[in-house]
């Protein structure tokens, strides 16, 4: 895991506005403390936790809530990470992200919790596109093509034309070195083939971007 950036950071991860419930993420090198500051209580990683939430400073009381801590790297960000599902609303969310910011954790910048995981190896860039792209999709299509993306279907598929373009490459580059008395040549046809191949792979992935634009 990189550990490109040592801050601690905070946002809310839901819609602001009267919801029920509401999700206040962090993200960081080591959150073990800040759990335990937060809930009372030591963190089990990757286990839900019904909870009280305390400023960790005042130790006032903020909210009862579901609490998850993740621990690095098998975490969104690769990084440790802990997610507060707190009642919705204006003032609770905001009392968590408040006493958040006073024992040193810092607002967010927007998309940064995508960018550290991109920064981790946790996605590569199409992933973190998709992953916005998912968010504002206006129809189930558009969602499902966003959603595909996601699951890193196109970045396997790029992965795949690398490969077979790199075989093309030295099957050419091989035969340049040798004669047709040294060597048996691959047929055009065959030649022909496999370029075609990555073709449609090529086709595939233009026209599945098309689509996620206009759907």
């Amino acid at each position: 895991m990189l550990n490109i950036n040592s801050e601690n950071i905070v946002a809310q991860a839901t819609s602001p506005g009267n919801s029920a419930l509401c999700i206040v993420r962090l993200s960081g090198p080591n959150l073990y403390s800040t759990y335990k500051a937060f809930s009372h209580k030591n963190p089990v990683d990757r286990k839900a936790v019904y909870s009280k939430i305390y400023h960790p400073q005042s130790k006032k009381l903020l909210d009862e809530a579901i609490i998850i801590y993740f621990k690095s790297p098998n975490s969104f960000t690769g990084e440790d990470v802990i997610e507060i599902s707190c009642h919705g609303g204006a003032v609770v969310p905001r009392s968590i992200i408040g006493a958040a910011i006073d024992i040193g954790v810092r607002n967010a910048n927007p998309g940064e919790f995508s960018f550290r995981a991109f920064l981790n190896g946790k996605m590569d860039l199409i992933q973190a596109e998709a992953i916005s792209s998912l968010i504002s999709s206006k129809s189930q299509l558009s969602a499902d093509v966003s959603l595909q993306h996601l699951l890193g279907r196109v970045s396997t598929l790029i992965l795949e034309i690398k490969d077979d373009a790199l075989n093309v490459l030295s099957i050419l580059e091989n035969e340049l070195n040798f004669s047709d008395d040294e060597l048996e040549l691959t047929s055009y046809d065959k030649i022909r083939v496999f370029v075609v191949a990555i073709q449609k792979k090529l086709v595939t992935i233009l026209e599945n971007s098309a689509f996620g634009r206009n759907a």
